[in-house]
């Protein structure tokens, strides 16, 4: 799909299903398009513009799932990101912008370098 080969993380998993959707599902939050290369000579200004990154909220088939064992710590706010969220595109945004805060403030502190890194297969 849309996103497929994308990494992403699992905000909340549910492994038995719901009424409308009755298999094991996770709501996912990750990357569409990952920050670009920064090098030393690369001015600030130049540096914030390639730091962008574009995310996405998406419930996820556990089929369509490749789960590794790598783990990173971004704590989301449970209250703008989760399924009801979804079905209005006002917080569907509004979510997308949080999370996007969240990613690109996890970018800039250099830690789990290997999630902003486009997966080569």
């Amino acid at each position: 799909g849309k996103y497929a080969g994308r990494k992403a993380i699992i905000v909340k998993n549910n492994d038995d299903g719901t009424t409308d959707k009755p298999y094991g599902h996770a709501l996912l939050a990750g990357i569409d398009r990952y920050p670009r290369k920064v090098t030393r000579r690369m001015g600030k200004k130049k540096i914030a513009k390639r730091s962008k990154i574009k995310p996405f909220v998406k419930v996820l088939n556990y089929n369509h799932l490749m789960p590794t064992r790598y783990m990173v710590d971004i704590p989301f706010d449970k209250s703008i990101v989760n399924k009801e969220v979804l079905k209005d595109p006002s917080k569907r945004r509004k979510a997308r912008r949080d999370i996007k805060a969240k990613f690109e403030e996890k970018y800039k502190t250099g830690k789990s370098r290997w999630f902003f890194q486009k997966l080569r297969f």
